[in-house]
């Protein structure tokens, strides 16, 4: 039997002759496609300014069923917190947290929205699974807007999170609801406004990569659609 000694000398001489193999790198000469490099700026920009984490997760067999008394933003108190029901944020350290307690939403209650896309985006990515609704533009210059409303439906919940740490939180209303606007202390980075439509009890966020004014009249586009 080999000795797990010789067995990591092996391993140690078998990454050497392969790091021998490979060429110098000014022998390595590639060009990647446009598209390519688009898609990894636009990759890399997403990992190191991405503020907003949705997470979608199924349970199966278990309903709330409770009365939906519109959307409510609560900071953490646990005795208010059982007596809200809707979509409610709590600060956890410097993550802020957005989850749903109440009446689920039926999918023929679903109500959808569109947004008014300035000029010299296209839809590059979407996704609707569930009560969940996500759409991704992109523009030439890989600035985004990412889109996203969502209920919770039969067997089903979600959580966003916003990395507060990074950026300053401010109150504002969209359409007289009350939203949470964040705005990055990086210049570079993008912003973000997050929000219950009390009507319809679906939370939107758009994120994008615009100032406090461009970003707040954007929100103020996203309106409620038939499809």
């Amino acid at each position: 039997m080999i000795s797990e000694e010789r067995l990591c000398q092996a391993a140690r001489e078998a990454s050497k002759a392969y790091l021998a193999s490979l060429p110098e790198p000014e022998e390595c000469h590639h060009t990647f496609s446009p598209a390519f490099e688009r898609r990894m700026k636009r990759l890399l920009r997403r990992e190191k300014h991405k503020a907003l984490y949705p997470s979608l997760r199924r349970i199966a067999g278990f309903l709330l069923v409770l009365v939906l008394c519109g959307g409510v933003f609560l900071s953490t108190n646990a005795q208010a917190r059982e007596a809200a029901f809707g979509w409610i944020s709590e600060q956890v350290e410097g993550i802020r947290r957005y989850f749903y307690q109440g009446r689920v939403t039926p999918s023929s209650e679903i109500v959808h929205y569109q947004i008014d896309i300035p000029e010299g985006y296209w839809l590059e990515d979407s996704l609707e699974s569930g009560g969940m609704f996500y759409y991704f533009y992109v523009n030439e210059t890989n600035d985004y807007i990412s889109f996203t409303y969502q209920y919770i439906i039969p067997n089903s919940t979600s959580e966003t999170y916003v990395d507060s740490r990074e950026a300053k939180r401010k109150e504002i209303t969209i359409h007289g609801n009350p939203a949470d606007l964040y705005l990055s202390y990086d210049k570079d980075a993008n912003n973000t406004v997050i929000w219950t439509d009390q009507e319809t009890g679906a939370l939107i966020d758009v994120t994008a990569f615009m100032d406090e004014e461009a970003l707040i009249e954007l929100a103020e586009s996203v309106v409620p659609v038939e499809k």
